[in-house]
Parts: C-alpha cells; sequence; structure tokens
C-alpha cells in the first residue's frame, strides 16, 4: 500500500529530554543558552524564547544513569533561527564562552549553517540556520546537502548585538535519530508518518514535509546491531510532531491498517514508537 504525504505545514513542535540533573541543565538551558521558563511542575520545566508558550524544550529529572552501552536515540536535535545574524550572534557568544560548553563542529550544509555542541547531559544539540530557499539545490525531489567547513570569520563578521536570549521566531528545525536499520526507519517515517525522502548520504536518510530539506534525519552511525532507545536514560523521551486534525484521523486509519501499535493520550494526542522505540507523540 502506497503512503499519502504528511501535509506540507507539518512540523517537529517540541523536544521533550531526560536529564539527569535539572538544576545544572537549567545553568545551560537558561543562563547560556538564553532559553525563558515557561512553566515549572514537580519533576520538569518547560522552556521557550520568551518564557510564553508554546515551550519548545522540556527538561525532566532521570535517576537512570547513562552506561556504555549503544542505544538508538537521539544523535541531535536541531534549533532554527530565524535570521543568519542571529547565528552570528550566537557564534560571537559561544565563542567568548567556549570553555563553558563542549563544542563538536560547525558545518556549512549548502541549505543551512550549522553549530553544534553538547548539554550538560552529552544531549546532542544543533544550531542552525537556513539559507533562502531559492539557493537549494534539488534535483528529481532529492535536495543537495553538503558538509562542507563553516565560514566562521565571515559569519562572526555578521554578528550585530550580544547574546543573551533567542530571538522570537526561533523554532525547533528537526530532530536527528540514530537508529538500527535504514529501511525501517524508512518505512515508520515515510511510508506510515507520510515524510518525503529528501535526501541521503552514506549511512543516513532525511525526511520532510512540504520543501523543506528535513524534519526528521535517521543514521546508523552507531551501527546495525545498538540497543532500542530507553526513555529512561540521560536524552531522548520523545519528540513531537504538529499535524491537523484532519490527518491525525488519516494516520490514524493508517496505523491501524499496517498494525502499528499507538495510544490515544489525554490531550487527544497519540503516542507511537518506531521500530527502535524512539517514541513520537502526535498533536493536532
Amino acid at each position: 500500500m502506497g503512503s499519502s504525504q504528511i501535509e506540507p505545514d507539518a512540523k517537529i513542535d517540541s523536544v521533550h529530554l531526560n536529564v539527569c540533573n535539572i538544576d545544572q541543565s537549567l545553568q545551560f538551558y537558561e543562563s547560556f543558552l538564553g532559553f525563558k521558563i515557561v512553566k515549572k511542575t514537580s519533576s520538569s520545566v518547560f522552556l521557550s524564547p520568551d518564557g510564553k508558550p508554546p515551550y519548545l524544550i522540556a527538561l525532566t529529572e532521570t535517576m537512570t544513569k547513562n552506561t556504555s552501552a549503544k542505544n538508538a536515540g537521539l544523535y541531535h536535535f536541531a534549533i532554527l533561527l530565524p535570521q543568519r545574524k542571529d547565528l552570528a550572534n550566537f557564534l560571537s557568544h559561544l565563542l567568548q564562552h567556549g570553555d563553558k560548553v563542549r563544542i563538536d563542529g560547525f558545518s556549512d550544509h549548502l541549505v543551512s549553517e550549522a553549530i553544534y555542541i553538547r548539554d550538560p547531559n552529552d544531549i546532542g544539540m544543533e544550531i542552525y540556520c537556513d539559507r533562502e530557499k531559492s539557493t537549494w539545490e534539488w534535483e528529481d525531489g532529492k535536495v543537495r546537502m553538503t558538509l562542507d567547513p563553516l565560514d566562521i570569520e565571515g559569519l562572526q563578521n555578521d554578528a550585530t548585538q550580544l547574546w543573551d536570549e533567542f530571538p522570537v521566531g526561533t523554532t525547533i528545525g528537526h530532530v536527528h535519530l540514530h537508529v538500527s536499520d535504514l529501511a525501517n526507519a524508512k518505512f515508520f517515517y515515510s511510508e506510515i508518518l507520510g515524510f518525503k525522502n529528501t535526501a541521503s548520504m552514506k549511512g543516513a536518510l532525511f525526511f520532510a514535509a512540504g520543501d523543506y530539506h528535513h524534519h526528521i534525519a535517521t543514521n546508523i552511525w552507531l551501527g546495525t546491531d545498538i540497543l532500542p532507545a530507553n526513555s529512561h536514560l540521560p536524552g531522548l523521551d520523545y519528540f513531537t510532531i504538529k499535524i491537523s486534525h484532519d490527518y491525525m484521523l488519516d494516520l490514524i486509519k493508517k496505523l491501524n491498517e499496517h498494525n502499528v501499535y499507538f495510544t490515544k493520550l489525554e490531550d487527544n494526542s497519540i503516542s507511537v514508537f518506531d521500530q527502535d522505540k524512539i517514541s513520537v507523540h502526535l498533536i493536532s
């Protein structure tokens, strides 16, 4: 049975992360990055650029410690900034305070420019901005992306102000996942959820709604014998995808047709797991 494509304005809405120490994590997310607290509960903190809903990141403290085992789960989540000058401002902030954060690298992906860092829980994070869509190169439904070095000096020169918070309009641009099998990942994220396969590189596939380069990426860079995701470990608990009510109804039919187990939640969202037990919540 062929898949129906997800609506073009579907997007990643939020990421829910497990952290070892919530106070230490807040020092990073609030004090260093500049997120604001939307609300607190007894076990979780919800963050957004301006302290107003909707939140982008939820942090929940876990008692489970990291192990040396390789599990499916989050490679990184990506925070999309509205403009290049915002990325330049963040870059200047990062380089000025680089002793406070682990920097994984800098890349020019042709469709975007990106900075890679890690939080205190070793959770991977990408801070990026897109180039104008008119400059993206498409051929046969696939977009060209590269792993070129970032022009750090040129980007720094575009900084306009000191960084103290994320600008309004900041969103979760995409999530990149470690999986055990790319064919299984393609079946779930493309055939079931309806995202288009927009690009591939060695050991990785990229999926998107509409004309975006990717909202979800999957890779087998940890190997094909990794353990299923563990939602109790530091890292990803689940991520949410925002869809319309109509597509939600279509998706539920598709899940039933493919005998994919899902759970209806109290807020009318649904929870489903991919083949590696990575948890996805779909909200409308």
